[in-house]
């Protein structure tokens, strides 16, 4: 990949495609009868990243666990693996000319994929949770006490702190209470 201009806005992701969930958006497969009208309007940005590509030419729309990404010349492992939409199969990680997993563990990298997406662009991104229903359903709900219970926090993004990507999950806060704090440094 070449270095331009642009290269400062772009990521790239890091992963495999799943091969078990297949995107089948009605755009593509569903052709409307005379008496049932098309929807009007305009598609958004994720409608036609969904609808873009074919499957002749290889770049349709698919979901891969992404493991880590490069951005800005450093690479970033996720914490927690997610599913993001992405558009053909990639290109394998050892082609790719920016910084990316290690290549020691040859195991895991061997069948790593890239994709390349400028900074701007629409996703979708799924955050996966497996475990009990009382660990991924229950516990989300709480206990209906004072405070904060059950709280879930996913894809957080705070600018000037630049907190980006945070994932709370199954926080407790009960009864809490701050008084009279101060937040200089004199204390």
């Amino acid at each position: 990949m070449p270095e331009t201009l642009l290269s400062a806005s772009n990521i790239t992701l890091f992963g495999r495609v799943v091969e078990d969930i297949q995107i089948n958006p009605d755009d593509k497969n569903k052709s409307h009868s005379p008496s049932e009208a098309p929807q009007k309007g305009t598609k958004s940005a994720v409608q036609k990243q969904l609808t873009e590509g074919s499957e002749t030419d290889d770049s349709s729309a698919r979901l891969a666990r992404v493991y880590g990404f490069s951005y800005q010349g450093a690479y970033l492992e996720m914490t927690s693996p997610a599913l993001f939409l992405v558009h053909g199969k990639g290109v394998k990680a050892s082609d790719i000319k920016v910084p990316g997993p290690s290549s020691q563990d040859e195991n895991f990298y061997r069948e790593l994929r890239a994709w390349s997406y400028d900074r701007a662009d629409q996703t979708i991104r799924l955050d996966v949770d497996s475990g009990t229903f009382e660990q991924v359903l229950l516990d989300t709900i709480g206990d209906g006490g004072a405070g904060v219970s059950g709280a879930r926090v996913s894809g957080a993004r705070v600018s000037g702190a630049r907190v980006s990507g945070a994932r709370v999950s199954g926080a407790r806060v009960s009864g809490a209470r701050i008084s009279g704090a101060r937040g200089d440094a004199s204390d």
